[in-house]
């Protein structure tokens, strides 16, 4: 992957425009949930440690931001866990004495737990986290965390931040078909959004490819019936509208389209080929695949990306 920490600003369908920050090196995580759009944890940890150190961090977003950029946010998070940096408080204070652009960190919430960790994030002004299961047998399912962590002591975690922070907290429910998709399972998550009492409830669902093959879409329709259930701060994360900015879009097609020309490539293949972050490629393959320019192959349980209707010629 590339040595730039700095990402974007990309369009977000949660914070507009977000100019992203890595705080930790690529799939550094403690989970290694099935619908990851950046493929599978090799190894998961819940160790926090200076992955990165604050002032390498700071050094390259003080640089990106003298480029008359204007992002919506400063997003922390990207390629990981982003609360398994120990220097993260560092890091939000320093932006926060740069500029005057909202931080936002994008956490899956499994450290929130810990006293230390809840402390270090409440200077952000909004903390995204997520909420993908409704008991610890999906919690397994869905989000398949470190060996040490247990459901109702990450909800826990969740509870006792809202005390404690006095920012935005939005709140995500990653929704996948005829996993965690049915009523009952909706009614159990109401349970708890009641007690962590987040500011926004965002509805998600497979919108890009993900980590497993076997993560299907659920219906807007579907979607819409569960906000009704959840209430009033429930909404279905709806598609990005603003216009991009960015006159290279042209260029970075043909420059994937070259590549997948010559084999089929992963998400990770086409970043360090290009030199461009893997969430910024997200932005070019998806309309890609929509469009049927390009498709989806797995092999040997690896997501990879090849030209649409190309033939993989056989070996021997």
């Amino acid at each position: 992957m590339t040595d730039n920490l700095i990402y974007g600003p990309v369009p977000s369908r949660r914070l507009g425009f977000s100019l992203g920050v890595d705080i930790v090196p690529y799939k550094t995580c403690s989970y290694n949930c099935i619908y990851c759009q950046i493929g599978p944890t090799p190894e998961t940890t819940i160790e926090r440690k200076p992955y990165i150190s604050a002032e390498k961090i700071l050094s390259q977003l003080y640089k990106r931001l003298k480029e008359n950029i204007y992002p919506d946010f400063i997003t922390l998070g990207g390629s990981g866990e982003p609360t398994l940096n120990s220097e993260i408080s560092d890091i939000i204070k320093g932006i926060k004495t740069y500029t005057d652009v909202p931080v936002a960190v994008l956490t899956n919430g499994s450290l929130l737990m810990n006293d230390d960790v809840r402390k270090d994030i409440c200077g952000a002004d909004v903390v995204l986290p997520s909420l993908d299961a409704c008991d610890e047998s999906s919690f397994l399912k869905i989000n398949r965390p470190h060996s040490r962590l247990v459901f109702e002591e990450t909800v826990y975690g969740l509870i006792e931040f809202r005390k404690v922070y006095q920012g935005e907290i939005w709140l995500e429910i990653f929704i996948a078909e005829g996993i965690n998709s049915n009523e009952s399972m909706i009614r159990k998550f109401k349970q708890w959004t009641d007690r962590i009492k987040p500011d926004k409830i965002h509805l998600n669902t497979a919108v890009r490819p993900t980590a497993e093959s076997y993560v299907y879409t659920v219906p807007v329709e579907k979607l819409a019936y569960f906000c009704e259930i959840l209430g009033k701060k429930a909404e279905v994360i709806a598609p990005f509208k603003k216009a991009s900015k960015n006159e290279a879009l042209n260029d970075i097609r043909k420059k994937i389209l070259s590549m997948l020309d010559r084999r089929p490539c992963t998400l990770s293949d086409i970043s360090s080929g290009l030199g461009c972050h893997h969430n910024e490629i997200l932005k070019f393959v998806d309309p890609m695949l929509k469009d049927k320019h390009i498709e989806l192959l797995y092999i040997n349980g690896k997501m990879f990306y090849q030209k649409h209707g190309k033939i993989i010629p056989e070996k021997g």
